[in-house]
C-alpha cells in the first residue's frame, strides 16, 4: 500500500466541532479538514458482538489488511483496518455499512 503522509499529531481538540447538525455531514467537514484524500485512512472498530461480526466486517472491507487486538478478558476485539480512500464521502459510505453490523462499535 502505498502510504501518502498521515497526520500522525492530530488531537481531538484540533477537530473542529462542525456546524451541520447531519451527523454524517458534519463528520464529512471533520474529515476534510484533518485528513488528505486520496490517502490512507485507519479504520478503528471494537468487536462486542462476538467473533461472528468479524466475518461481516470483512464482507464490507473484504480486500484489506486487518490488525486484531483481543482484550485482556477475550470479550472484545479491537480491529485496525488501513484503506486508502479517494473522498471523505467513501469513508463515510464504509462506516455506514458498518453501522448497520450489531456488534461492532466504530471508533
Amino acid at each position: 500500500m502505498d502510504e501518502k503522509k498521515i497526520n500522525k499529531d492530530i488531537e481531538f481538540t484540533d477537530i473542529p466541532d462542525g456546524t451541520n447538525t447531519d451527523i454524517y455531514a458534519n463528520l464529512k467537514e471533520k474529515l476534510e479538514s484533518v485528513e488528505q484524500f486520496p490517502g490512507v485512512y485507519n479504520f478503528k472498530f471494537i468487536i462486542t458482538g462476538g467473533l461472528d461480526k468479524i466475518q461481516d466486517l470483512r464482507a464490507v472491507l473484504p480486500d484489506d489488511e486487518f490488525i486484531e487486538h483481543a482484550s485482556k478478558t477475550g470479550k472484545y476485539v479491537s480491529i485496525t483496518v488501513k484503506k486508502i480512500m479517494q473522498t471523505a464521502d467513501e469513508v463515510i459510505a464504509v462506516y455506514k455499512q458498518v453501522g448497520n453490523i450489531k456488534g461492532i462499535m466504530i471508533l
